[in-house]
């Protein structure tokens, strides 16, 4: 699978690293809007300064829009209208009218329009997906969660650089946690209960702390849990903790540990980090996904619709 690359930032260098760790992929082409992102490309990676003159002639299978969060509508609409497959950064887009709009287009077109939820894909989730799979644990049924993706993004009553490129805590984050969810509880079950959003009108961003409270179903069972995503608290933490009847499950998403905790018996710990950036584990994880999915002509289009109205209906609430 061929892969031509919108937008060169910070992201972009964990995505090519992973594209060189995945079989069965490959980038071809790239595009920003600074010629001198071009030095940062592989040799064998075409730069073209100019996005239409990408589309028109690339041999790409599709195209990975790794802009700024706020432009993610607008390129892969491009992309989408140029009759090219299209793979956006999460989140899709910053409302529910433009997801619609992303939707009805590819859909009408029938393009194949695919998400990366990157951290669905952490070495974490992963294995307790293989735990569970293989029964290797005895927990009974999930009765509650709550995730928190929080980043020291707001500082003295500033955003700091790592802000560039978001739209808000809740727009970027609150779907990274609900992507991490999906891989552990079914999303389509899901309902928001409520959404509480703390904006600063001054702020360059669309808000600094989200929270969803949501309702799910699971093995007959109805549970409660809330996702957080907040950029004041200072410091780089990203958990989920999954509440069982008989224990309790803690993802540390930014360190790759699990842990396990049952009552009388002894807390189990699993670092599951490699010798590779975190992110990059996470990419690998994404391209292996759209490359399975792409042989099979297929997409993640419904999961991504489901995952972004939980996230727009919490901004609405």
């Amino acid at each position: 699978m061929q892969i031509a690359l919108i937008g060169i930032g910070k992201i972009a260098n964990y995505q090519m690293q992973a594209i060189t760790h995945t079989p069965g992929i490959k980038l071809v082409d790239a595009h920003d809007l600074d010629p001198n992102k071009a030095e940062e490309l592989p040799g064998s990676v075409q730069f073209h300064d100019d996005l239409e003159k990408l589309l028109k002639k690339s041999h790409a299978d599709a195209f990975l829009v790794s802009t700024p969060t706020p432009t993610h509508f607008e390129v892969a609409m491009r992309v989408i209208e140029s009759d090219r497959i299209a793979i956006v950064e999460k989140p899709l887009c910053t409302k529910q009218s433009e997801m619609d709009a992303l939707m009805t287009a590819a859909r009408t077109r029938k393009l194949p329009l695919y998400t990366a939820f990157h951290p669905a894909y952490g070495r974490e989730v992963d294995w307790w997906r293989e735990q569970r799979e293989a029964r290797n644990f005895d927990l009974g049924p999930l009765h509650g969660f709550d995730t928190c993706f929080a980043d020291p993004y707001y500082l003295g009553g500033k955003l700091t650089l790592g802000a560039v490129g978001k739209a808000g805590a809740w727009t970027d984050s609150g779907a990274s946690g609900l992507s991490a969810l999906s891989r552990l509880i079914d999303a389509k079950t899901m309902k928001l209960v409520d959404g509480r959003m703390t904006v600063i009108p001054a702020l360059g961003c669309a808000q600094v702390q989200g929270l969803g409270i949501y309702s799910f179903v699971q093995q007959g069972r109805t549970g409660f849990g809330m996702v957080d995503s907040n950029w004041t608290l200072g410091k780089n933490y990203k958990a989920t903790r999954l509440r069982y009847e008989n224990g309790i499950v803690e993802l540390d998403h930014a360190r790759e540990l699990a842990s396990l905790s049952m009552e009388g018996e002894e807390k189990l710990v699993f670092n599951l980090a490699t010798n590779k950036p975190r992110l990059v584990n996470h990419y690998c994880g994404v391209f292996s996904d759209l490359t399975a999915m792409f042989s099979r002509g297929e997409d993640n289009t419904d999961l991504s619709e489901v995952l972004h109205r939980l996230l727009f209906a919490a901004l609405s609430h």
